[in-house]
């Protein structure tokens, strides 16, 4: 529970009108701590080869209109492969990604073989390597103390007391 207590009777006046903006950029400032403590989290977490899907992983806050939304994730095409894996997939199987042909050339030492470990995904599936849900998950305390210490702050700002 939050409790506002205004020292003056003249403030009440002059607060309400700005408190709504002070509480948005309380909430906007809390977001995109949250955001970025969520985005070092995931890149803790994400699976390592290269360090590429590592690399990528980047944050975002918006604010559209009312709403503020804050976005923590990767760009790259198999990065939700990577979070959610593959199940095995029936038809023709597409020729190996560039991607999976370098990883047969570090990893097996001949690129040839990216055809033999495409066929075994299609067969197979692949794992998931959650690395977002995991980071929501431990950073979701933290962001609790956040939003709640932000707001507090806001609200101690305009001379009231909690």
């Amino acid at each position: 529970m939050i409790r506002i207590v205004l020292k003056e009777k003249g403030g009440i006046t002059k607060t309400l009108p700005q408190l709504p903006q002070r509480l948005r950029n309380a909430i906007v400032r809390a977001m995109r701590e949250s955001a970025v403590l969520i985005q070092s989290y995931a890149k803790l977490y994400a699976p390592v080869f290269r360090g590429l899907l590592r690399v990528s992983i980047a944050q975002n806050v918006a604010e559209e209109g009312s709403r503020i939304t804050g976005e923590v994730g990767s760009g790259l095409a198999y990065a939700s492969v990577i979070e959610e894996g593959r199940n095995p997939w029936p038809g023709a199987m597409p020729p190996p990604s560039g991607d999976l042909r370098a990883w047969a050339r570090r990893k097996l030492g001949d690129e040839r073989l990216a055809f033999v470990v495409a066929r075994a995904i299609k067969r197979r599936g692949f794992r998931a390597q959650p690395y977002l849900r995991p980071a929501l998950l431990g950073a979701t305390p933290r962001i609790q103390t956040i939003f709640q210490s932000r707001i507090l702050d806001a609200l101690r700002q305009e001379g009231g007391t909690v």
